[in-house]
């Protein structure tokens, strides 16, 4: 059986060696029939400097077009906001104008209500989602995605909502609520892959 086994390892190793053999001489042959027709290939020729196959990472860059559409977002929902007021106030037979000059206080009706409260909704421009997203997609657009400003960025949120705090004298419950899931946001983008 031993004497079998080696009959078939030597014929299969014959086999393999006449086909590298015959494979080399159609390598020759095609490399002279490229060479006739002028067919140059990839190769290296000694004294060319090798071209790296990674490359660098190229530097953050603020995204000024996300930041334009956060932008105009924003001044979207402040404006129906104001809008709102507006509407409310002239229910009353007010201005903003008078009201300022006045002093008069404000009632808020039904459906002044009614809008904040959907404004404010899950779903609402100033709802926590999406205030939320606003501040935090605005933070990576202004580093450019660069997380080494990670630290700086969340500094200056948490600034931001202090500011807020200061001028309301106090953070409602849905400005907490934001304030949460921004910092939840953030943290995942910072420890986020990409």
């Amino acid at each position: 059986m031993k004497v079998t086994d080696r009959s078939q390892a030597a014929y299969e190793a014959a086999a393999l060696n006449q086909k590298k053999h015959e494979g080399s001489r159609e390598t020759k042959a095609e490399k002279a029939q490229e060479k006739e027709a002028g067919v140059v290939k990839d190769q290296l020729i000694k004294g060319e400097p090798e071209t790296k196959a990674t490359y660098e990472k190229p530097a953050p860059v603020r995204d000024e077009q996300s930041i334009q559409r956060l932008m105009d977002e924003s001044n979207r929902a402040h404006q129906q906001l104001r809008e709102l007021v507006i509407r409310m106030l002239e229910r009353q037979g007010m201005s903003a104008d008078r009201l300022k000059q006045d002093g008069e206080p404000v009632n808020i009706d039904n459906e002044a209500r009614a809008e904040l409260e959907a404004m404010l909704g899950p779903d609402g421009e100033y709802g926590v989602e999406k205030t939320s997203d606003r501040i935090v997609d605005f933070a990576i657009a202004l580093s450019g995605g660069d997380k080494e400003k990670a630290e700086l960025l969340r500094d200056a949120i948490i600034q931001g909502f202090k500011e807020a705090e200061k001028a309301l004298g106090g953070l409602p419950e849905i400005s907490q609520k934001t304030y949460d899931r921004v910092m939840e946001k953030f943290d995942a983008w910072v420890n986020s892959e990409n």
